[in-house]
């Protein structure tokens, strides 16, 4: 299928951060109004994307009922709180840590592609619904479950139980086959996923070979070197680049980005980072080419028969801009959640979080009937 058509780009590839930030707000908004009721049965049931007012709400298998404390609704989270609790907590930022290629338990490494996968599912799930009635540990582990299922890597799901204690944040695999369903219905059985990883191999490949014609020897400059010649890109020149946007796409799988630009706008604005990365670092020795990425751009294109010059100019001020917002997030910016964490801002939410969660209660009142019946039998 073509990226085009799918439904990664008809549905959920939004058209602004402000357009997320909405999306996020009602999200938050609906759950709010269902921690309102004095009395909640379970969570909300989505009937066509909105809350339905009943005595009993039911959402993805949900069912869970407590009395409320008046004072609980003012511990409520704003959909602000939300996003940081869901991006940034340190106890369930970490998919890549529990499945893909540095994952903590050996048993649970898999293709970047897969981490990719489930962090993309995660956020998709959270655009409609709240960390107030779902608990994100679980969703993270369904994510990764369901991640290794439909990029072919299968995983038993014992072993993610096992991860998640490797995390210290145990999630048991009843909660993670629970959780599965509602993830499937939260993301509208959409499990279709792009990944950048791809695409920036498949750049790389493209420019070995564009760079070394004509026009594209034109598109590269090394500085001088010690000798002071001039020489050809050679195909090891790229390998430095290669690497250096595979690790800007780890900090862009977990950030909004993947939900706001295209794969391959993620990995070729990865690319022209990582390309000044190893610039600066390689500057004295001048062992690095300058790629003109936005000629490249313009020639590769340019002899296309559905090559438009406006789509080309769009093109290219979308990747000059989402450039600039990869640069930015090293220091925590667009909901990276790799960088730049505020412990202390997380202390604060989690601890209205655990006033106002739905999830959970239940647990909480079979502990204190045990600790009860243990000290009567004492």
């Amino acid at each position: 299928m073509h990226y085009t058509e799918s439904s990664q780009n008809v549905k959920w590839q939004l058209s602004s951060l402000r357009e997320l930030n909405l999306l996020r707000e009602k999200s938050n908004k609906r759950a709010r109004d269902v921690l309102s009721c004095e009395t909640v049965g379970g969570a909300v049931e989505v009937t066509g994307g909105t809350a339905t007012n009943k005595d009993t709400f039911r959402a993805y298998g949900f069912s869970e009922t407590f009395k409320r404390e008046k004072e609980v609704d003012d511990a409520r989270l704003e959909a602000a709180d939300e996003k940081l609790m869901g991006e940034s907590d340190p106890r369930i930022r970490p998919i890549p840590l529990l499945i893909g290629p540095h994952a903590t338990l050996p048993r649970c490494k898999r293709d970047a592609k897969v981490s990719a996968t489930a962090c993309l599912l995660f956020r998709r799930f959270y655009l409609s619904n709240s960390v107030m009635m779902f608990d994100p540990k679980s969703m993270l582990a369904a994510a990764a479950f369901l991640a290794s299922k439909v990029e072919d890597c299968t995983i038993s799901v014992k072993y993610l139980e096992l991860g998640t204690q490797e995390m210290s944040a145990e999630v048991k695999v009843s909660e993670i086959l629970d959780a599965e369903v509602k993830l499937i219905t939260g993301v509208d059985f959409d499990l279709l996923v792009f990944s950048p990883y791809k695409t920036v191999l498949s750049y790389t490949e493209d420019l070995r070979t564009f760079l070394k014609t004509e026009r594209g020897q034109k598109l590269v400059a090394f500085s001088a070197s010690a000798s002071g010649e001039d020489r050809q890109l050679d195909g090891k020149d790229l390998s430095p680049t290669h690497d250096a946007a595979m690790k800007i796409v780890d900090d862009a799988i977990v950030s909004d980005l993947p939900l706001l630009f295209g794969p391959g706008e993620v990995g070729l604005a990865a690319l022209m980072v990582g390309n000044e990365r190893v610039r600066n670092r390689n500057e004295d020795s001048g062992s690095s080419p300058q790629i003109d990425f936005m000629g490249y751009i313009r020639l590769r294109f340019q002899d296309s028969d559905a090559a438009d010059q406006e789509a080309i100019d769009s093109v290219a001020r979308r990747i000059s801009k989402l450039v600039q917002m990869i640069r930015e997030l090293d220091g925590g910016r667009h909901g990276c959640g790799n960088h730049g964490v505020d412990m202390d801002q997380l202390k604060g939410i989690n601890k209205r979080l655990k006033k106002c969660r739905i999830w959970g209660q239940s647990d909480k009142k079979k502990k204190k009937k045990k600790r009860k019946a243990e000290s009567q039998n004492e």
